[in-house]
């Protein structure tokens, strides 16, 4: 199995169904964060309180217009009716809208996490890498009469009608209580009570859902998603292996080992000046420098090393040119022999630096080069840096253009992990599209119950989302690959216009079968972000019948999902990123 089917695996079959603030969610958290900490990104357990359920918020809100509308044949009730009805009116509304309500006063509650996992890459002084935030939930939600196979199909329909009729009972229960209307006093109560007759459908089926009903594997719904977003995370950040050496302090050494290292000039004199000696020792070596022996105090004051320069004559057989003294001008270099038959090139700070003939070697020696090396000749015959690959291994070590030389500290692995070091990052070609940006990765908890973890993530990190872009990964596993271009059960909000592009532009250029669509439905996680300002787009996937396939029902299992979905998923958001 893939990294995808395994994660999809563990989430929907080992773990199970995963319900708001539940163990099994926790547990599904915890598998989560391991995931991330495998790969070795920072990670947060976001903690928060959440409704266990949105189900009981809305069976109140169908009783309590249904009372409204049956009260307003009283007279001396129509108006408290009216009050009732049209506060339970803007109440619902805004609930379906993610603003308040409801859903989010009433009790039981209880805790849930959201797992937030951030790749930063290194970037200079003032620069802003794109920051992208790709947002899975993976709790899974309760079975429902309203999602058997023999209504799911007239779910929009149903939905539609339950939400018009919560609007118009306030209205018809105005019309009743109006002086103006006594004369059609009881048809207009009757068609009042008709209006309000059909959200009994809807309250039944909720109060049989908190009772009686399961909650499902989610394998789909949102197992798939979870499964993609590691699968993305995974392309994006690179293995542990891959980043390099760690970074450590500079290791003092005294004049013995500079002579050693062969660093020092010929000719030059050595000399301590004193600098702000730190208060650890300097001479302490690091944790994974154990091999490695301290070299002793100098006498002196340790600081920095400085160079006090001498002159040189011309190579040959003239004799050199005894130092200058600080009082006395530098003299000119005298121009060598005509009859020299060698004439050596200043080095790279001129006349500091210089050696003669028979020397040790210097940078040509540790670079494993001679004199006679010619840069223009080597670099026509490597041709790209595409040909530094494993597989064209000119030394033990694979990697054309020198060897890696001689640690100063004699450190016996030193040239093995340098190699390496240089071959990951030259050889296996970082993306740097993908690694050079800022991603978030974050598991959202309780969205089921109505997007809580959403909402305390956007709570918790509002003012760094300004201008962030962000991809919701839902209900992937099977199905018709889309980009979502508009949701929301009560307004319509518009998805991101820049990502909407992107993920165009991606399908286009890579020929990916991902189409853009609205979708009409229940809320998701881009829905409350999108209600709230932020730049979001969910990615979701459509039967042909342009609905989510077992959505919310026990057939939502493993063997249901395809593989080949998660891989498409995982490369399209993959592309989509790299192309922001």
């Amino acid at each position: 199995m893939s990294q995808a089917t395994e994660h999809l695996h563990r989430l929907a079959t080992v773990i199970g169904p995963r319900p708001a603030t539940t163990d099994a969610e926790a547990e599904a958290a915890d598998y989560i964060e391991s995931v991330f900490r495998e790969r070795g990104v920072d990670v947060e357990r976001q903690e928060f309180d959440s409704p266990r359920t949105y189900g009981w918020a809305y069976a109140l809100y169908h009783l309590l217009t249904i009372g409204a509308a049956v009260a307003s044949g009283w007279n001396f009730l129509a108006w408290p009716a009216f009050a009732v009805s049209a506060l339970v009116a803007f109440t619902f509304w805004m609930d379906l809208d993610t603003r308040f309500g409801l859903s989010g006063w009433l009790p039981p509650k209880g805790p849930s996490q959201n797992i937030i996992a951030r790749h930063v890459p290194r970037v200079r002084r003032g620069e802003r890498p794109t920051r992208v935030v790709v947002v899975a939930h993976y709790d899974s939600a309760k079975a429902s009469l309203a999602f058997a196979p023999s209504m799911v199909k007239n779910f929009n329909a149903a939905f539609m009608l339950m939400k018009w009729c919560t609007l118009l009972v306030p209205a018809f229960v105005l019309a009743g209580a109006l002086p103006v209307t006594a004369a059609w006093d009881p048809w207009l109560w009757y068609a009042t009570i008709a209006v309000s007759a059909y959200l009994v459908v809807p309250l039944v089926v909720n109060v049989h859902r908190e009772i009686i009903m399961p909650a499902v594997d989610g394998a789909n719904d949102n197992a798939s998603g979870v499964a993609v977003m590691l699968g993305v995370m995974e392309r994006i950040v690179p293995s542990p292996d891959d980043r390099g050496t760690t970074s450590f302090r500079p290791v003092r050494q005294g004049p013995d080992a500079a002579r050693e290292a062969d660093v020092v000039p010929e000719g030059a004199e050595l000399r301590y000046a004193p600098a702000g000696v730190p208060e650890e020792d300097p001479t302490a070596l690091p944790d994974d420098f154990e091999w490695a022996e301290s070299a002793p105090e100098p006498t002196s004051a340790q600081g920095r090393l400085e160079f006090e320069t001498i002159e040189f004559d011309a190579i040959g057989d003239q004799p050199p040119v005894e130092p200058a003294s600080s009082a006395a001008p530098r003299s000119s270099v005298e121009a060598a022999p005509a009859d020299s038959p060698e004439r050596e090139r200043p080095g790279l700070l001129g006349r500091i630096g210089r050696k003669r003939s028979g020397d040790a070697p210097g940078v040509g020696g540790w670079l494993g080069v001679g004199k006679d090396f010619d840069v223009r000749d080597a670099g026509r015959k490597i041709g790209s840096w595409e040909n530094f690959a494993e597989d064209d291994d000119e030394d033990e070590f694979g990697f054309k253009g020198g060897r890696a030389g001689e640690d100063p500290l004699g450190d016996p692995d030193f040239a093995a992990v340098e190699a390496s070091r240089i071959r990951r990052r030259v050889a296996e070609n970082v993306d740097r599209a993908l690694s050079d940006k800022e991603v978030w990765f974050v598991a959202t908890g309780a969205e089921e119950a109505g997007t809580w973890g959403m909402q305390a993530f956007l709570d918790a990190y509002g003012p760094d989302l300004k201008g962030a872009l962000i991809i919701n990964i839902d209900h992937v596993g099977t199905g018709l690959l889309h980009m979502v271009t508009e949701e929301g059960m009560a307004r319509r909000y518009r998805s991101d216009r820049r990502l909407v592009s992107a993920g165009k532009r991606v399908s286009r250029e890579n020929d990916l079968p991902v189409r853009a669509r609205p979708y009409v439905g229940l809320s998701t996680d881009a829905t409350r972000a999108l209600a709230r300002g932020y730049r979001a787009m969910s990615v979701m996937a459509f039967d042909s019948d342009g609905r989510l396939p077992n959505w919310h029902w026990h057939t939502d299992t493993e063997d249901r999902v395809d593989p080949a979905n998660l891989e498409l998923a995982e490369r399209f958001v993959t592309e989509t990123v790299r192309s922001l």
